[in-house]
C-alpha cells in the first residue's frame, strides 16, 4: 500500500484559469515548504507517483471529470485528502450531478478556508471527517474551526462597513464587534483601519468606487462573485473579495491579513 507523503500536494485539472487563481494562491501560501505537482489531466499522473497528502481538483465545467475519474482516484490514493474546487459553471452540480461527494466540494472563490482545514488534517492538527459527511457535519466543521478574535498590536481596530442592505450591514457590524473590533461611524470612514463594502449588485455600485483615492484598505463582499466582477473590482482597489456565502472564518482571515499587512506591517513581519 502507498504511504502518504505529508510534504506532497497534487493539483489536478486546469488550474490556469482566472477563477482558479485563488486556489493556487491558497495552496502556495498554506502548503509552504512542500512539493506541489500541478497536472492538467488525470492521465498525466505517473504510475510511480507516491500517495499525496492532499489532492486539489480544479473543476471549471460540469462534465470535465467523470464518475470513473473519481473512483480511480479513490482506489489509487485511498488515504489522501480531497478538495474539489469548482467554478461558477458548476454551481448546480450538487443537484444535477454526483461525481464529487458533497464533502469534497467547495466553490473556488471560497477555497482558502477549506484548503487550510484539509491541510491541518493532513498535518495531524485536526480530526478528519469522512467522505460521506453531510451538510450539517461540514457546516459544523467550518463554524468551529477556530475562534475569531482580533488583537492586532494589542489594540482594537476601527472598521468601516457600508452596504445598501441595512440588515446585512447590521449583521456585519455585529460580527466584527464580536471579533473585538470597533465599527467606524460616518465621520471616521476615511480614517478607519479597514473598510468592508457590499459590492452587490456590482453593475450599480461600480461607479461609486471608480474615483476613490486615498481610502483605507478595502475588502469587497459579493454574492456569487463571478470572476469577471472580481477582476473589475480589483481595478478599483479591492485587493480582497470575499463571497457572502463563505464561512465566517474566511472573512475573518481576510480582515486579519489586511490589518496586519496594511495597517500594522510590523506584526506581519
Amino acid at each position: 500500500m502507498n504511504i502518504p507523503k505529508q510534504d506532497f500536494v497534487l493539483i489536478l485539472g486546469n488550474s490556469q484559469t482566472t477563477e482558479m487563481n485563488a486556489v493556487l494562491d491558497a495552496v502556495s501560501q498554506i502548503c509552504q515548504m512542500v512539493r506541489i505537482s500541478d497536472l492538467s489531466c488525470l492521465n498525466a499522473i505517473s504510475t510511480e507517483i507516491e500517495c499525496p497528502g492532499l489532492i486539489v481538483i480544479c473543476q471549471n465545467w460540469s462534465d470535465e471529470f467523470s464518475r470513473d475519474d473519481w473512483n480511480d482516484l479513490v482506489k489509487r490514493f485511498p488515504i489522501s485528502r480531497f478538495v474539489c474546487c469548482y467554478g461558477v459553471w458548476c454551481e448546480s452540480d450538487g443537484r444535477t450531478r454526483d461525481v464529487w461527494p458533497l464533502s469534497t466540494r467547495v466553490p473556488a472563490r471560497c477555497a482558502r478556508v477549506r484548503i487550510q482545514q484539509e491541510w491541518d488534517i493532513v498535518k495531524g492538527k485536526e480530526n478528519a471527517f469522512p467522505l460521506t459527511a453531510g451538510r450539517d457535519e461540514i457546516f459544523q466543521l467550518q463554524v468551529t474551526a477556530e475562534p475569531c478574535k482580533l488583537n492586532i498590536d494589542g489594540g482594537s481596530p476601527v472598521i468601516g462597513i457600508h452596504s445598501g442592505d441595512r440588515w446585512y450591514q447590521t449583521m456585519l457590524e455585529e460580527m466584527i464587534v464580536s471579533w473585538g473590533a470597533q465599527v467606524a461611524n460616518k465621520s471616521q470612514q476615511c480614517e478607519a483601519d479597514l473598510l468592508i463594502l457590499d459590492l452587490d449588485p456590482w453593475e450599480l455600485v461600480e461607479r461609486e468606487h471608480a474615483a476613490q483615492t486615498g481610502v483605507p484598505p478595502m475588502i469587497g463582499m459579493m454574492g456569487l462573485s463571478h470572476f469577471e466582477n472580481i477582476v473589475a473590482s480589483r481595478l478599483y482597489g479591492f485587493e480582497t473579495i470575499v463571497c457572502k456565502l463563505a464561512p465566517e472564518l474566511e472573512l475573518f482571515q481576510a480582515v486579519k491579513r489586511s490589518l496586519e499587512i496594511k495597517v500594522f506591517p510590523q506584526v506581519a513581519n
